[in-house]
Formats: C-alpha cells, structure tokens, sequence
C-alpha cells in the first residue's frame, strides 16, 4: 500500500508540473501583444540600417492568413497546406484467459491499437494580416492543426499493402507483425493540416538573421513558437479548461496518494 501511494503521489506531481506548462503558456499568449506585420517589417528595417542586418529580434504575436507559393499537398486529403500529419491505426481484438472472482477461467475478450503507419511535413510559408507578409518557419513549433480527413476501412489488408484512394503503404517496410492472435478489425486513416489559405494564430520570434524576416522558435527558455489555426480567444479558453481539468486530477492524485501512504504507516 505505501508502494501504490507513493507511485500515485509521484503521478500526480507529474500532472501538476505538466499544468504548469500550460499556466505558461497562457500566459504568453495572454502576455503579448498582436504586432502588425508591416510595421514589424518596418521596425526590423530601421534596426537593420541603424546597427546592421540580423540584429533585429523580438517575441511576437501575428494573425493572418497562410499564404504558400509551393505549398504541400496532404497525402490523404489531397488538400493544399503548409503542414500535414498522418496516421494509419490498426484496430484489433482478441481473445484470452482471465481469472473471475471465484478463482474460475474465463475467456474473454479484449480490444485495442496499434499505429502502423504515419508521416509529418512541414514547410516555410507566409503569413499576410493585410498590411504585409512575413516568413514563418514552422521548425520545432507546437502546432495546433484542424482535421482534415478521418475515415475507418474495415478488414484486413490486402497483402502487405494499405491502400486508400491514391495512398498506399506497405506495411513490409516496417515489419509490421499483424499476428499474435489479434484479429484486425479494420485500419483508421486520420490526417491534420494547416491549410493555405485559412487564418492562423502564431507566436514566436521574430529575427532578421537569415537575412529577411522570419518568426522562429524563440532561443530564450520559457518561450515556444506556437503556430495554431484556432484564434487566441479559442486557445485561451483551451487552456483555462485544461488547467482546471488537470489542477483537479493533480488534487485528487495528491491526496488519494497521501491517505494510502498514511494507511500503511498506521
């Protein structure tokens, strides 16, 4: 029993320091001011021509619209984009031996997945507010993507081979093993993007290092590059519920935690 607290205690400090991070990330978002994307360009400019090219750098907040001139095409949904992700999942079933409460075996059954397959792709592209455009590279960002494509084919695999429309993928390549007594139920095909075209929320560093313009993954500890294609209303709302919900399951952690290790002591 004080091995089981101590284990639920640990969980629940991890929970309350995984809460922590969204507390931050509120409060950057909260913190930061949205920059107008052509007075940025001009403010950069300016720094440029007063003490030099790449020396500009500031954490900043943009709205706009993607804009890509060779943008991405998503392998599931065929869409336009600046980011995609993908995953096949096996969902399977299988049957085995328990012990009922009498001490009796039972047979029953059981249901699970597996991922099999999955691919991200990113590229450079602009956001435009109306009043210019600035380069954003998408490297080491938390993206907040929206759906794009979901679909469940039941059965089994034909061969070695997943197929759908023009994606196909062989799970060979992997070594795959779709045996061990599990029977497939069929495979889940989900893919999220951010589209072109569409408005998106991103926070960020801006720096002229490269030699023009570019919001990047800030280097200062504590600050992230977000880019997300819900608003800054919906992402503060999303993390006002995610701390109460986790700060909730953190307390209840805590303190079921505590009262087990107090049981054994006594």
């Amino acid at each position: 029993m004080l091995i089981l607290g101590i284990v639920i205690a640990v969980i629940g400090v991890i929970v309350f320091i995984v809460r922590t991070g969204q507390v931050k990330k509120g409060e950057l978002i909260a913190g930061t001011e949205t920059s107008r994307v052509g007075e940025l360009l001009e403010t950069a400019k300016s720094v440029a021509q007063e003490i030099g090219a790449g020396s500009f750098n500031q954490f900043v907040e943009i709205k706009g619209t993607t804009v890509c001139n060779a943008p991405l095409t998503s392998e599931l949904a065929r869409v336009p984009c600046v980011h995609y992700s993908l995953t096949v999942t096996r969902e399977w079933e299988e049957t085995y031996w328990d012990k009922d409460s009498e001490g009796r075996s039972v047979q029953r059954t059981r249901s699970g997945s597996d991922i099999v397959a999955s691919n991200n792709r990113s590229t450079i592209f602009y956001v435009d507010d109306g009043t210019g455009r600035v380069r954003v590279n998408p490297e080491g960002a938390e993206l907040i993507k929206e759906k794009a494509f979901s679909q469940f084919q039941p059965g089994e695999a034909q061969g070695s081979t997943l197929r759908i429309g023009a994606f196909s993928f062989n799970i060979e390549n992997i070594g795959v093993n779709l045996g061990g007594g599990r029977r497939t139920l069929g495979y889940r095909y989900e893919e999220h993007i951010i589209p072109v075209g569409k408005p998106v929320y991103i926070l960020g560093e801006a720096s002229d290092a490269s030699g023009e313009l570019t919001i990047i993954k800030p280097t200062e500890k504590g600050k992230k590059l977000l880019i997300s294609v819900k608003s800054e209303e919906e992402l503060m709302k999303s993390v006002s519920t995610t701390k109460l919900v986790l700060l909730i399951i953190a307390c209840l952690l805590l303190a079921g935690g505590a009262v087990l290790i107090v049981l054994s002591l006594f």
